[in-house]
């Protein structure tokens, strides 16, 4: 954005239709000025266009101007390049013209850049325009400030808190306007006249404006002056908090780290070239500025390389009461007193404690409670957190779970993406269906239902479902085009029939939440359809795959099917569902080995990959034990115990566990005392030491195992038992059952095959344990 500032004014000049005056023949040819005090600054800013004649070629220096005219010369003096000034002009067209109503009609563009440049706001221009003051000749502390803003020192003007002046009417100079008037004396802009005084109410004749703004451009020009308007850039950037002093890096680049604006974690660490630019200010600084705890921008070209750093003090850091959303604009109180605080693209957000993005993610609608803000030296909202409030989920409901005890009912949605999230519903939750109050059921399922879901707790606020719109999810067979109707063809992921639909002409379509065209969405695209009249209305679609990251949670078992679904908690709190068939499991990798569905615990970190809905991949890491093994024998000690181990490569080890370890089993506490002899376990050992231990499995170690068959695979000769251990959690056990193995029924006597057992059979296996799986011998079914 940065340009020649006497080039970006006569440029300015040659588009627009100026008031200022008359054309005239060059500067010096004005005879009413070769004795004048201001000459040389006349014939500047003359040179530059900024001003121009009267047509009986004189120049009149004393004549005075009105606001509208300084306020159309502050805006040129910006420096703006033309096609950022027609952008904005665009941008603000509606918004100067519903001030101004067709007055000044001429100053348009000058008056946008105004508003955009921070020069001017809405409702500044909006009371000039309405006391008549625009029309008015303009005083010039009210110049001051103006110019000031313009020079892009605005927010450094009213962040002073002491502004010594050694004008003699310093007094008669408005408080408003003191801190102004004092940066200008200091860059040598203004200084007293002959009686050493300012003159704050003395009305600004051309001759001064053409001094100041002269001088104004010099200062700007000699010390780099560059706005950066947010809105008007495109650059990428890094930004956060100085970690520490930039350290050296090769060829004289130095390594800046930055912490994270919102967590203060450390985020990146930037490699500055030694030609970098760094600006405070909005002027160009040294690389003294980069200081530990104050904030920069790390400006990227193209190939990502760092060519310039914004730098800022420390940010500004407060709470407020979040008031109401309206576009970019947050209506904010803190300390009693209202503000509107803008997000800009450089904004970072995070709402509740773990959901971050830029401002896109903000929901006008979510009704947030209440924020902390954090501002720069030049009052940009850099980072902001939202607390409270609600989100909304929508998709197609895909399973509703009664309450049961303390447990509360709960809700699975099929995402518009082809994931499944699980909402808890408290009784107090609003639902409606059609519109009209009711409460949820599983007859719902396959209908669409839309969710205000609680940022705080996750939880279902209210839930309003749709049965009369048909909706329809799966995967895109195909396109088609032709000059009357478009279809679409998606493969139904319930029925897994393939069926065309006409596409609406005024149909909306979206890839990844982006407007697109229906030749954009490819074959094995997941698609959700809303249908109005049997053609597509609206459709959907995001990747075929997604990957799904989180903690395993839950394992909820089917009585009806042999399926277990994970619920898979993500570091928003976010709860993601994975219903998966221990018929046809998908690939399963854990600690970066081949692994079985009964091997993923609660606890895991998993990576779980989706394809139109089916699970077809689970990478599981467990938590951070790194040593493995079965409890041979337990020593109680004076200080606590004495596991005696054999570890899963067979070696026999012994480890002292003082009482204060902790220990845990599916992400719950449990005492110490509560292992037993044959429990797997996984510990974190430091040196000798044991930081703590995670029950992996808690099955009794006896020769006898009870529990519910939940898959048989008569093939492979093994069954999936759904067991319940010692600790009283429910657990996945393998039991082989070789050739051999005895099978009876123990109501009729009668010897059975393994393929006569199925899901739901309560059987006794009779047997002992290898390692994490049970090796039968004699099975009884109940």
């Amino acid at each position: 954005m940065k340009t020649n500032r006497l080039l970006s004014c006569a440029l300015a000049l040659a588009v627009t239709v100026s008031a200022l005056a008359l054309p005239a023949s060059a500067a010096t040819a004005f005879p009413d000025i070769q004795s004048h005090w201001a000459k040389s600054y006349i014939e500047e800013m003359t040179d530059a266009n900024m001003f121009k004649g009267y047509e009986d070629g004189t120049f009149k220096p004393e004549n005075k101007l009105t606001t509208a005219e300084a306020l159309a010369l502050c805006a040129r003096a910006v420096g703006l390049d033309e096609n950022t000034s027609a952008e904005i002009a665009d941008d603000y067209k509606e918004a100067v013209d519903d001030v101004l109503d067709g007055s000044q009609s001429w100053f348009y563009r000058e008056f946008a850049i105004c508003l955009a440049a921070g020069i001017l706001t809405e409702s500044n221009l909006k009371s000039l325009t309405q006391s008549g003051a625009l029309i008015k000749p303009i005083v010039k502390e009210d110049l001051a400030v103006y110019l000031i803003r313009a020079m892009q020192l605005g927010p450094m003007s009213e962040r002073l808190s002491s502004y010594p002046m050694s004008f003699d009417d310093t007094a008669s100079i408005s408080e408003s306007a003191k801190p102004s008037v004092y940066l200008l004396s200091v860059y040598g802009i203004v200084q007293g006249d002959q009686n050493n005084d300012f003159g704050p109410d003395g009305q600004v004749t051309r001759a001064i404006m053409a001094t100041m703004l002269s001088r104004a451009i010099r200062y700007m020009d000699a010390h780099g002056t560059d706005p950066d308007l947010p809105e008007y850039t495109s650059y990428a950037f890094q930004q956060g908090v100085i970690a520490a002093t930039p350290a050296e890096g090769s060829g004289g680049a130095l390594i800046l780290t930055l912490n994270d604006d919102l967590t203060g974690a450390t985020a990146y660490s930037v490699s500055l070239p030694s030609g970098v630019t760094i600006y405070e200010n909005n002027m160009e600084s040294t690389t003294s500025a980069l200081k530990a705890g104050r904030h920069a921008r790390v400006c990227l070209d193209g190939r990502g390389t760092a060519y310039a750093v914004r730098v800022s003090d420390a940010l500004e850091e407060f709470e407020a009461t979040v008031n109401g959303i309206d576009g970019y604009d947050i209506a904010i109180t803190r300390s009693g007193q209202g503000e509107i605080l803008t997000m800009d693209r450089f904004t970072q957000v995070q709402v509740g404690s773990k959901t971050t993005g830029d401002r896109s993610i903000v929901d006008a609608d979510a009704g947030y409670t209440s924020a902390v803000c954090k501002l720069d030296d030049q009052g940009h909202l850099v980072a902001i957190r939202l607390d409270g409030g609600t989100r909304t989920e929508e998709g197609i409901l895909a399973g509703y779970t009664k309450a049961s005890g303390t447990t509360a009912a709960s809700i699975q949605v099929i995402g518009f993406d082809g994931v499944t999230r699980t909402f808890s519903v408290p009784s107090g939750a609003t639902t409606t269906v059609n519109s009209l109050v009711s409460n949820l059921n599983s007859s719902y399922e396959g209908d669409y239902v839309s969710l205000r879901v609680s940022n705080d707790s996750n939880a279902v606020v209210t839930a309003a479902v749709d049965t009369v719109t048909e909706y329809v999810q799966g995967a895109v067979k195909a396109t088609s085009y032709a000059s009357d109707v478009n279809t679409i063809t998606v493969t139904n992921l319930d029925t897994g029939k393939a069926t065309s639909y006409d596409v609406s002409k005024s149909a909306v379509i979206t890839y990844n939440g982006e407007t697109t065209l229906l030749r954009n969405i490819k074959k094995d695209y997941f698609v959700t359809l809303r249908l109005s009249g049997g053609d597509a209305a609206l459709i959907e679609a995001y990747p075929g795959s997604t990957v799904t990251e989180g903690v395993i949670t839950e394992r909820i078992f089917s009585d009806t099917d042999t399926t277990v679904t994970f619920v898979v908690t993500q570091e928003d709190d976010t709860q993601v569902s994975f219903k998966v068939d221990l018929s046809n499991p998908p690939d399963i990798e854990r600690d970066e080995a081949d692994s079985t569905i009964d091997k993923l615990r609660t606890g895991d970190s998993v990576e779980v990959t989706v394809r139109y809905n089916e699970v077809t991949r689970i990478t599981a890491t467990s938590q951070s034990a790194n040593v493995i093994g079965t409890v041979d024998r337990i020593i109680q000690e004076k200080n606590g115990y004495t596991l005696e181990m054999t570890l899963s490569d067979g070696e026999e080890v012994s480890y002292t566990v003082t009482s204060g370890v902790s220990v845990t089993q599916s992400g719950k506490s449990v005492n110490l005392s509560s292992l037993r002899p044959g429990y797997k376990l996984g510990l974190v050992v430091s040196g000798e030491q044991v930081v703590s231990i995670e029950i992996q499995q808690a099955v009794n170690s006896s020769n006898k195992l009870t529990g519910t068959v939940i898959y048989v695979s008569a093939s492979d000769k093994y069954i999936y038992l759904r067991c319940v251990d010692e600790a009283g959690n429910e657990e996945i056990v393998t039991v082989n059952a070789p050739s051999g193995t005895v099978i009876l029924d123990v109501s009729t006597g009668d010897s059975l095959s393994l393929k006569y057992l199925e899901a739901g059979d309560i059987i006794e296996a009779n047997g002992a344990y290898d390692g994490a799986e049970f090796d039968a011998t004699v099975i009884l079914r109940q």
